[in-house]
């Protein structure tokens, strides 16, 4: 169940998680654009075995190459174009927000320990890429910096916790045509696609009385891309021509975050992103 109480941009929910809860112990696969789901990875070709054996010449002489020869044949032989950055202000999670500054910071207060404080924060920062500004994809450079002071005066062993993932709002107009339904919610687009990207995860036991300092800066570089023409046709059902018309229109990309933090006295986390395309 989720409780959710609004201040200023931040959406803060609480939840309680027993001391003995077991981390879970499997990983997920992020669901994503950028990730490639395990029935699109395929085994290279006969014909990319020879290519790779053949000279350059012939190489470049040959037929353009399919997605099961370099994984991405829209983008293939392409120039990278950059197309802009952005950056999200600090959210700071603490035990009381007096003097915070919202041009500098959105504060949350943190709940009572050992309770969970989730956070969410839409439209921190916005991007709008003009018509034709990339020909099949918009890749990313993602970089999340993360401070977080653990702390446990409870009287138990508690479960510390932090976890946060980027949230981007795609709009673009070829998503308003009411007769396109996204296979992921089984819904129209409604002119948009949103999506998260992972960033940082920690579980771990804290005994009573003790303090743990951490930071964090860990970049992420672009695999499939945040939308890219493939996964547009292979991921959201859109045909091939549609996919075109999508990079022929312009795109605006709304950035935000969410995560949840336990534990903790004092965390600080926000996030940049380079964006780059290709032409």
């Amino acid at each position: 169940m989720k409780w959710t109480v609004t201040v200023a941009s931040a959406a803060i929910a609480l939840a309680t998680f027993g001391a003995d809860a077991a981390p879970r112990s499997k990983s997920t696969i992020e669901n994503s654009p950028d990730v490639l789901r395990p029935q699109q990875l395929r085994k290279p070709s006969a014909r990319a075995e020879i290519a790779a054996a053949t000279s350059a010449l012939a190489v470049t002489a040959a037929a353009a190459p399919s997605d099961a020869e370099v994984g991405d044949a829209a983008s293939f032989g392409h120039n990278v174009v950059y197309l802009g950055l952005a950056q999200t202000l600090p959210i700071s999670i603490t035990g009381d927000c007096t003097g915070s500054d919202s041009t500098v910071e959105t504060c949350i207060v943190s709940s009572p320990p050992p309770l969970v404080t989730n956070f969410s924060v839409a439209d921190a920062t916005t991007v709008t890429l003009p018509a034709k500004a990339s020909k099949s994809l918009v890749c990313f450079g993602f970089t999340p910096f993360l401070s977080v002071s653990w702390a446990n005066n409870t009287g138990a062993t508690q479960i510390a916790r932090f976890s946060a993932s980027a949230d981007i709002r795609i709009e673009n107009p070829v998503l308003d045509d009411p007769t396109l339904i996204d296979p992921n919610t089984g819904l129209p687009f409604g002119g948009s696609i949103s999506l998260s990207l992972s960033t940082w995860r920690n579980t771990h036991s804290i005994a009573n009385g003790d303090f743990e300092d951490e930071s964090s800066q860990q970049t992420r570089s672009c695999i499939a891309g945040i939308i890219s023409k493939r996964q547009l046709v292979e991921g959201y059902g859109l045909t091939d021509a549609l996919a075109n018309q999508f990079f022929k229109k312009p795109i605006t990309l709304h950035f935000g975050t969410h995560g949840a933090v336990s534990m903790s006295d004092f965390t600080s986390y926000f996030y940049g992103i380079r964006l780059y395309g290709d032409q």
